[in-house]
């Protein structure tokens, strides 16, 4: 026997119970981590990375002419 609530019928993806509790407790824990600065280390990094791209390109295109 299928129970379908009121609210599952007004909007059936919305969550209910159990289901609503993860959902919440996820969506407050990514904005925790979404809040976070990035680490130092992870920008030079990309900086790093970004140098040696553009240094690739070049190469790249000396090879052209």
């Amino acid at each position: 026997m299928l129970i379908v609530t009121q609210r599952q019928q007004s909007d059936p993806t919305m969550p209910t119970g159990a289901e609503a509790q993860i959902a919440q407790k996820l969506r407050s824990f990514y904005l925790s981590v979404e809040n976070e600065p990035i680490p130092k280390q992870f920008l030079d990094l990309l900086e790093k990375l970004d140098g040696a791209e553009k240094l690739s390109e070049l190469q790249m295109e000396d090879r052209d002419r």
